[in-house]
């Protein structure tokens, strides 16, 4: 297909604390632990079509992302999420994964979808829910088996091979609640969000993320400077963006923004906090483009050590980076998160007038994956 593939638009529930976590003014969590990932999917997915102005009806492809498939109906996947957004019995839905980067592939396959002619209009939409997954399966998933590590313990090897200390690490955490606190009180965060369960607004974040509260953190496993204060925020949440093409001139609305392209990779396991920057780096061999060719960039946080050696190897500058925070802040609600990326990638380059941006998330057991989107208003 010759069109441009364009991002109509988006939209994701609050970001909120799990129920076995604590939000960011100290409260108990557990804002969304009534609904499930097809709820969360369903809420985001119905908002992005009201603000796209079309039809349940008018999709013709729903690509769903979940990573943990929690409950005894989780093996319907895109079709429970389907049926509660209202769409009609004859749209399709199927369901894929990826762990952490399932959201981002997602996108990738409904805008795949579209380029082989399959539809002209689909969504993507992904949705985890801590809260409802069991601890005995939740807590051991962090372990990677096929390289004997925590995954944490993968971020602290590369961060002591580069020379990135705690100190360091905590500060890259205490930026991150810094942005998300300042983009939530300018608005910015709430132009994404369609509330849910009576909740409106990312609650994980800190108000005053001092340098006490992150010293007082301990480590997550024995000989780590992880800790639960400089690891993403674990919260429950969903996201979701419709995809269409043609000429832009055809389209009912302005869109968001156009998909470039994208890349998923495979290293050694316990090289996995890379992923993000060899996904990057393939998306750029893909294309005639630099990494100076684009503007801004959303990387997931899922720790503040990896994002500090993804920074380092790139050679990118934190103001290009996470600019309204990232998942140390607002969390990380694994299949939840891609959409959200791009969804924010595109928002802030329409508000700066800037062209391009890629996302990227690094993906438990080795693997990576990027996208790479630009702005309508280029």
């Amino acid at each position: 297909m010759k069109d441009p593939i364009w991002i109509l638009e988006g939209a994701r529930t609050p970001f909120a604390a799990w129920s076995a976590g604590t939000r960011g003014d100290g409260q108990k969590g557990g804002a969304l632990k009534g609904l499930d990932p097809f709820d969360l999917a369903a809420i985001s997915l119905k908002a992005s079509l009201e603000k796209a102005g079309l039809a349940a009806g008018d999709l013709e492809l729903l690509v769903f992302g979940n990573m943990y498939h929690a409950g005894p109906h989780a093996c319907y996947g895109g079709r429970y999420a389907a049926h509660r957004a209202g769409l009609p019995d004859g749209v399709p839905s199927v369901t894929c994964a990826l762990a952490c980067g399932t959201g981002l592939y997602a996108l990738k396959t409904a805008a795949e979808s579209i380029a082989l002619g399959q539809g002209r209009i689909v969504a993507c939409a992904g949705a985890d829910s801590p809260s409802l997954v069991r601890r005995d399966v939740f807590v051991p998933s962090f372990q990677d088996v096929s390289c004997g590590l925590h995954i944490a313990q993968t971020a602290q090897e590369l961060a002591r091979e580069m020379g990135i200390g705690r100190d360091e690490q905590d500060g890259c955490a205490m930026e991150s609640h810094r942005r998300a606190f300042a983009a939530r009180g300018r608005g910015i965060l709430a132009e994404e969000i369609a509330p849910a369960a009576g909740c409106s607004e990312d609650d994980a974040i800190l108000a005053d993320p001092r340098p006490e509260i992150f010293a007082r953190s301990k480590p997550l496993i024995e000989d780590s400077q992880a800790t639960a204060a400089n690891t993403h925020a674990i919260v429950d949440g969903g996201s979701a963006l419709l995809l269409g093409c043609g000429k832009l001139e055809t389209l009912a609305r302005p869109p968001l923004g156009r998909y470039l392209g994208a890349a998923v990779v495979s290293l050694p396991a316990r090289k996995m906090p890379l992923g993000s920057v060899e996904a990057i780096r393939s998306l750029l061999g893909q294309t005639s483009l630099k990494l100076s060719d684009f503007d801004l960039f959303e990387i997931n946080e899922t720790f503040a050590a990896q994002l500090l050696v993804d920074l380092k190897l790139l050679g990118l500058s934190g103001e290009r980076v996470n600019v309204n925070g990232g998942a140390l802040a607002l969390g990380h609600p694994f299949a939840g998160t891609g959409a959200r990326l791009v969804l924010t990638l595109l928002r802030e380059l329409g508000r700066r007038d800037l062209r391009r941006g890629i996302a990227s998330i690094c993906v438990g057991g080795g693997l990576g994956i990027a996208v790479a989107v630009e702005s309508a208003k280029a």
